[in-house]
């Protein structure tokens, strides 16, 4: 108890540092902040506009990029190896997150800081990293609770760059921010991929690769692999490894590039032909020198395939790995060889390419090009129009409906079957940490009618040290206070946080038993309605209801008695019998 009050008193402290940038602290116009994977990587697209944007060619920028210590040190070593310009490598996430509040441009390529409220007059960037072959999002039920993750970096973002239509399509409707996405989508090549546009022969060389057939093993990530006790997967990719090993021969040599996971568990010096990445080099680079790409279901071979070299899919457990995880398409209609065991693998990589690619790469690699992250960054610093930008248009107005924890939806459901989904986009919001949710959530979600999407909250409420003193104050038993300035604040910014730029013509709070979500609703400048149920006078403080009650445009109920109470408790509440 005692230390657990202690790190609830240090996240305090550290979220007063944090917010009194985001108040306070003026723009650094010449700031910007780059995050990859959430600090636990720094590859592919980040990379490439780091090194662009250390060119000098964009103004006096400062560079700061957020990573794990481990990740620091691949970054130390990409400083000498690339010319990289980096003013700080963030380890800390406080710091972080003061960095994000103050830059004037923020690029991510996944997620963003959980505590990040973006300011007016930031530029937010995502690139995303990879064209999806796996079903994402809401088309996978078991991420519906995550969303909110994923829909607070991109529906924060000015610009959210896509390769092709079939991503931005995929993206869009996963993420459910297809009708509601304020921003710009840049179709643009991916940075990553400008280096398959040339051949680096001077890196083979110092490599010791010359007349040598190089293979390169990329499989995806298996969420069985997170489970440190199941030891089957790894044995089986080592298995496998070793098989491979023994049928190459010594002009033949295959890097291995596996799961974090895995790739620490096996020892690649019993291999004679089998060997793990070359540390020090951007992971592209190492793939650019491959012959052939071997891979299963992972979305490197979108961007290989701008190569035109072959690619060979080893889908081994393709269906053992389809009973928990779904594709947007069948494998089938892939144009590369698809093998299930070593021999027929080995004989793919001494057979030439015999399949035409022609129009997976015209669907597929649209717009990539050896010139994609100076493209992007002229066009996000300079204001040069050098990227195709689209803007997506609905005019529908937006509704947003609060449901609580969903345990009894029957009377949710039968709202929203008859909800003018024709005319209005309708967006249900819940605390996705809530246990029957978590425990539950195939059954809820596969209820809701057809047309109503998804925005669950990213995160429960993130309140400074004063903040908290006030909260624990105004939320006391028998407490008269009144509401004061700080807690405004504190409900005011998690909105924005939660809600950015979305403009909803009203908001349902149908729960109408959350007073920490009600009073995020009353502290916005939306027009909102309370559902109120039930009498809550036993169950939340006067002061909180009379504040929920004079907040709200219309409180609805369908008993006289609450319709009573609630006018005793706030004369000025407009309450209607439903």
């Amino acid at each position: 108890m005692v230390l657990r009050k202690i790190r609830n008193l240090k996240e305090c402290l550290d979220n007063s540092s944090i917010y009194d940038a985001y108040y306070n602290d003026s723009i650094d116009e010449n700031l910007a902040y780059f995050e990859s994977r959430n600090g636990r990587d720094f590859t592919g697209n980040i990379f490439r506009i780091v090194e662009e944007v250390s060119t000098g060619k964009y103004g006096d920028l400062k560079i700061h990029v957020y990573a794990t210590p481990a990740v620091k040190n691949k970054i130390m070593e990409y400083e000498k190896r690339y010319d990289l310009k980096i003013s700080k490598i963030i380890t800390d996430k406080k710091q972080a997150a003061i960095s994000l509040e103050k830059a004037k441009y923020v690029f991510t390529d996944s997620g963003i800081q959980g505590k990040y409220v973006k300011r007016d007059g930031q530029i937010f960037v995502n690139t995303w990293h990879g064209t999806p072959l796996k079903l994402m999002g809401c088309d996978n039920i078991s991420e519906i609770t995550t969303l909110g993750y994923i829909q607070h970096s991109l529906l924060n973002a000015d610009y959210l760059i896509y390769p092709n239509e079939y991503m931005a399509d995929k993206m869009t409707n996963a993420y459910m921010i297809e009708k509601i996405f304020p921003g710009h989508v840049l179709f643009e090549g991916y940075p990553r991929n400008s280096v398959f546009f040339t051949k680096n022969t001077d890196l083979k060389a110092e490599l010791d690769l010359n007349d040598m057939d190089v293979f390169v093993y990329m499989p995806t990530f298996r969420g069985i692999l997170s489970d440190m006790d199941d030891e089957g997967q790894r044995n089986d990719v080592e298995d496998y490894l070793s098989q491979i090993d023994l049928k190459l021969t010594d002009s033949q040599v295959l890097f291995a590039k596996l799961h974090a996971y895995n790739e620490s568990q096996i020892d690649f010096s019993k291999f004679k032909h089998v060997k793990a990445f070359p540390n020090g080099y951007e992971i592209y680079e190492i793939l650019n020198l491959a012959d052939v790409l071997i891979t299963d279901y992972s979305s490197v071979f979108f961007d290989f395939a701008n190569t035109s070299r072959k690619i060979v899919i080893f889908n081994y457990d393709e269906d053992d790995y389809m009973s928990y995880r779904g594709f947007y398409f069948p494998l089938k209609d892939l144009p590369f060889a698809k093998v299930q065991d070593v021999d027929a693998l080995i004989g793919e990589l001494n057979s030439p390419k015999e399949y035409d690619d022609s129009l997976f790469i015209q669907r597929f690699c649209t717009f990539d090009n050896p010139d994609a992250a100076a493209n992007i960054c002229r066009h996000v610093f300079k204001g040069e129009k050098t990227s195709r930008e689209i803007s997506i248009k609905n005019d529908k107005p937006n509704v947003l409906i609060y449901g609580g924890p969903l345990e009894n939806t029957d009377s949710l459901i039968a709202l929203l079957e008859s909800a003018d989904t024709e005319n209005y986009n309708f967006f249900v919001t819940f605390n996705p940490w809530d246990k029957n949710i978590r425990e539950n959530y195939a059954t809820i979600f596969s209820r809701f009618p057809e047309g109503i999407e998804f925005l669950p909250f990213r995160s429960n409420l993130i309140p400074t040290l004063s903040e908290k003193l006030d909260y624990n104050k105004y939320f006391k038993p028998n407490s008269n206070m009144k509401m004061p300035e700080s807690l405004r604040n504190l409900f005011k910014r998690s909105f924005e946080k939660q809600y950015g730029a979305i403009d909803f013509e009203f908001i349902l709070d149908f729960y109408g038993m959350n007073p920490n979500v009600s009073l995020i609703f009353a502290n916005s400048n939306q027009r909102k309605i309370l559902w109120q149920h039930s009498d809550l006078t036993n169950q939340i403080g006067t002061n909180i209801l009379k504040e929920i009650y004079d907040s709200f445009d219309l409180v609805v109920t369908d008993s006289g008695e609450i319709k009573k109470k609630v006018s005793e408790i706030s004369p000025k509440a407009n309450v209607k019998i439903y």
